[in-house]
């Protein structure tokens, strides 16, 4: 028997369009802003009739679109780890310390909710849909909590500050409880 649970395996056109959807969000920023140009055209007997040279146009845009292996990796991340439409989030933040960052600096660890999704690749952290880039120690520390779905308190108070910045947006937002 084998078992599966907390991901289902996106078939291969559900992937595509999902990827591109997300790709053709970020297209302009990716691929700039050139126009077509069919100055050179000659004179058509069939004005109805799509232009090779704009369907070659079109093919580069896309291609264009897809050559920077970061931009699809981040999509594929986002994909990934958006919630259903269904899951939501206890917003209340209540602990027995002062607020901000420096609630932390009591906390004996924090663990992920059970509905949060997170994963990570070489240069970004996935939760809940959304992306960070991330390297060095916070990194490490972000993948440790991705795998194993805590973190202790000394491990906490290594965590730079905007690390521990982030760490507490995701409490407030109900992703991770202190425990």
């Amino acid at each position: 028997m084998t078992y599966s649970i907390g991901f289902r395996a996106p078939n291969r056109g559900e992937l595509a369009r999902e990827l591109l959807q997300r790709l053709g969000d970020d297209a302009q920023d990716e691929v700039g802003a050139a126009l077509y140009r069919d100055g050179k055209q000659p004179a058509i007997t069939s004005p109805a009739q799509i232009p090779a040279e704009l369907t070659a146009f079109a093919l580069s845009a896309v291609q264009a679109a897809l050559k920077d292996p970061v931009v699809l990796q981040r999509a594929l991340g986002e994909f990934l780890t958006e919630l259903k439409p269904d899951v939501w989030f206890d917003l209340t933040f209540e602990t027995g310390v002062p607020g901000g960052s420096d609630a932390m600096e009591y906390a004996e660890s924090l663990a992920l909710d059970r509905r949060t999704k997170m994963m990570f690749d070489e240069r970004h952290v996935f939760i809940n849909g959304e992306s960070f880039l991330a390297q060095g120690r916070d990194a490490a520390l972000m993948r440790r909590l991705a795998n194993e779905r805590r973190l202790a308190g000394a491990e906490l108070r290594r965590a730079s500050a905007d690390a521990r910045g982030l760490l507490q947006d995701w409490i407030e937002a109900g992703w991770i409880h202190e425990c």
